[in-house]
C-alpha cells in the first residue's frame, strides 16, 4: 500500500493554487500594465534615462534590461513579477498609494499603485506560507487578489480579461507536479529578492560605519584646532590681548605670526 505521508493536502493545494494565480495571470497583467505605460519600442530609451535611479537588481535582471551588448529586444514576457514591480514603481510615473510604495495600502484605496502593491504582498505572503495555507486564509488572499485584478482590468480598459482567468483557476483541477513548479518559481524569486535586501542592508551599514569614522576624524580635527587656539591665546601677553580686542579689525588688521613677539605699544 502506498504511503499517504506525501499525499497532497488541502493546505498545500491552496498555496499551490495561489502560486499559480500569481505566477500566471497576475504576472501577465503586470506585463500588460508596463506595456500600457511604456511600449516595448520605447523601453530602451526610457531605461537609459532612469537607470541610475533604479534600486538594486539581481545580476540576471540587470543583464536582461541592460545587456552588455545590444539592447533589450523583448516585449516584457521574459520579466518576472519582481522586476515588473520595480519598473512599475520606479519608471512609469505611477503615483504612490496613500501609504507609500513598499507599504500595505488602506483597504479602501483602489488606486493602481495600491493594487500593484497588493499583488506584491500576496506573493510575499504566499512565499512565507511554507506549511500550506488554511481555507480561511486562502479565501481572504484569493478575494484580495481577485479584487486587485478586477481594478487593474478596469485601469487597462480590457474588460474582464484577467478576472475571467482568475475565476477559471479558482475552480480548475490541480496537477501537483505542474503546480509545484509555480510554487518553486515563486520561492526562487522571493529568495533572490531577500538576498538583494541583505546585500543592500550590508552595504548601507558599511557606508554608515565609514561616515561615522569620517565624522570622528573631523571632530578630532576640530578639537585639535580648538585646543591649539586656546594655547595660542594663553601665550599672548595680556596687554597685547587687550590691544587686539580694542582694535577695529577692518581698519587695523593684526596678524600674529609668533606668540613670543612682544609689542611695545598699541
Amino acid at each position: 500500500m502506498a504511503s499517504t505521508s506525501y499525499a497532497a493536502t488541502e493546505e498545500m493545494t491552496n498555496i499551490n493554487r495561489v502560486s499559480r494565480l500569481l505566477m500566471d495571470p497576475c504576472t501577465d497583467q503586470l506585463r500588460d500594465l508596463l506595456r500600457f505605460y511604456i511600449p516595448p519600442a520605447n523601453f530602451n530609451s526610457v531605461i537609459q534615462m532612469v537607470k541610475s535611479q533604479l534600486p538594486h537588481l539581481t545580476k540576471l535582471q540587470w543583464k536582461l534590461i541592460l545587456p552588455n551588448s545590444g539592447v533589450y529586444s523583448g516585449n516584457y514576457d521574459d520579466m518576472d513579477i519582481s522586476l515588473l514591480y520595480i519598473l512599475l514603481r520606479n519608471v512609469c510615473g505611477i503615483q504612490a498609494h496613500n501609504k507609500g510604495w513598499g507599504n500595505t495600502p488602506d483597504s479602501a484605496d483602489r488606486s493602481i499603485a495600491a493594487n500593484i502593491e497588493r499583488l506584491r504582498l500576496a506573493r510575499i505572503r504566499c512565499g512565507h506560507s511554507t506549511g500550506g495555507m488554511s481555507n480561511a486564509e486562502f479565501k481572504q488572499v484569493w478575494s484580495e487578489i481577485r479584487a486587485a485584478v478586477v481594478d487593474l482590468d478596469k485601469a487597462l480598459r480590457i474588460g474582464n480579461k484577467y478576472q475571467e482567468v482568475v475565476d477559471f483557476i479558482r475552480n480548475d483541477t490541480m496537477d501537483p507536479t505542474r503546480d509545484r513548479h509555480f510554487r518553486d518559481q515563486l520561492l526562487k524569486q522571493i529568495t533572490e529578492t531577500e538576498n538583494i535586501k541583505k546585500d543592500v542592508h550590508s552595504l548601507k551599514r558599511k557606508t554608515e560605519r565609514n561616515d561615522e569614522q569620517v565624522n570622528e576624524v573631523i571632530q578630532k580635527m576640530k578639537n585639535l584646532e580648538s585646543s591649539q587656539q586656546r594655547m595660542n591665546e594663553r601665550n599672548i601677553p595680556l596687554n597685547i590681548q587687550d590691544c587686539l580686542s580694542r582694535a577695529e579689525p577692518s581698519r587695523y588688521p593684526v596678524k600674529v605670526l609668533r606668540t613670543n613677539v612682544v609689542l611695545k605699544r598699541c
